[in-house]
């Protein structure tokens, strides 16, 4: 059996600390990569690192760096790979009320790591983009939006607009003006472990899975209707791809943005019943008006990364998914858990009392 192409290579992973990135630290060191993590710790953290094996030694193999400032440019020097996922992201009132912030962090960051590759002509770069991209009058629960129609409309977002022009920026300067074979991958709604559960930044799953184990007493509050919908995707799904993302005729990166969902629409309203059930809630599930609930619905229009990786695995059912999840948080308390008389009753069950075996 040949070596992957990546086991013994040195790999660069920008937000390696994150929870998408930890993971994908993970599977880079399954192959064989030898990988450095740089990351600001804002919303990554050591943890989420040392919980997946990575031995982190400061200033060799992990660097704290703000990629805002133009000096952290002279540490992408000598990779065979950019991983680079690091931006300013959040949850949907985060992002709707700290636009111009994002805009901003988000445009330095872009901007200093695409001069940082071409400055030391490096010869793989990934570059994560989102399903925010889309625009908000396209997102459909029963209509997949397709790659080609990110341009057709106003994004929802700021987030969701810096990171197209960081996906056009890589077309119109690093595809024409260096050898860097580069991916442009965007990502659906991803869940998962070491995700944050915690505050204003966590996401919609992450959120009421916190709110089930916190306070099993309470009915489960869900923000909105619960009729709005997302393509969820499991995290592991989504880093197993760009592990692999090598094509295996060419050995190249495919050269268009392509990206990665379920291909399904799951209301809030059943990701909320399927946490209740799961955890064994026996209060209610309160639904909460807001002012904006996002999209009413969104999927991904998988045919194209179908026909490209058919010899990937399909992604986890989401079902499935926050089985694994919820085991996953039940066993790691320090992700989730507040001092509360609810958490103690709760934590006095097994975790096989609180969700099926796997």
């Amino acid at each position: 059996m040949s070596a992957h192409i990546l086991t013994g290579k040195p790999v660069l992973v920008t937000g390696g600390a994150g929870f998408i990135g930890s993971q994908l630290v993970s599977d880079l060191m399954e192959v064989g990569a030898d990988v450095v993590v740089i990351d600001n710790e804002s919303r990554g953290s050591k943890a989420n690192l040392e919980n997946v094996g990575f031995d982190i030694r400061v200033n060799k193999n992990y660097f704290k760096i703000d990629l805002r400032d133009p000096e952290s440019q002279r540490y992408f020097q000598n990779f065979h790979t950019v991983y680079h996922l690091a931006a300013d992201v959040g949850g949907i009132a985060y992002a709707l009320s700290q636009g111009i912030k994002i805009w901003r962090n988000n445009t330095l960051i872009d901007a200093n790591v695409f001069d940082a590759v071409l400055e030391y002509e490096v010869p793989n770069l990934v570059y994560a983009s989102s399903s925010c991209v889309y625009p908000l009058q396209l997102s459909s629960p029963q209509i997949g939006l397709k790659e080609g129609q990110a341009w057709q409309g106003e994004m929802h977002t700021l987030y969701g607009a810096e990171k197209l022009l960081g996906e056009k920026a890589i077309q119109m300067h690093l595809n024409g003006s260096s050898t860097t074979n580069t991916a442009i991958v965007r990502f659906h709604n991803v869940y998962g472990p070491r995700s944050i559960m915690k505050g204003r930044d966590s996401q919609v799953i992450q959120a009421l899975i916190y709110r089930a184990l916190n306070y099993p007493e309470k009915d489960l509050e869900v923000w909105g209707s619960g009729r709005q919908g997302r393509d969820f995707i499991y995290v592991s799904d989504i880093t197993h791809w760009l592990v692999n993302l090598w094509l295996p005729d060419t050995q190249k990166f495919y050269d268009q943005p392509l990206q990665r969902g379920s291909g399904i629409n799951t209301t809030i309203r059943e990701v909320a019943q399927q946490i209740h059930s799961l955890v064994g809630l026996e209060s209610n599930i309160n639904y909460v008006p807001v002012p904006d609930e996002g999209e009413r619905g969104r999927k991904s229009d998988n045919s194209t990364f179908n026909a490209l990786y058919s010899h990937l695995p399909t992604p986890l059912p989401i079902e499935e998914g926050l089985r694994r999840y919820l085991n996953w948080a039940i066993k790691h308390e320090s992700w989730w858990r507040e001092a509360t008389a609810e958490v103690n009753h709760l934590l006095q069950k097994s975790p096989t009392e609180l969700i099926a075996v796997i």
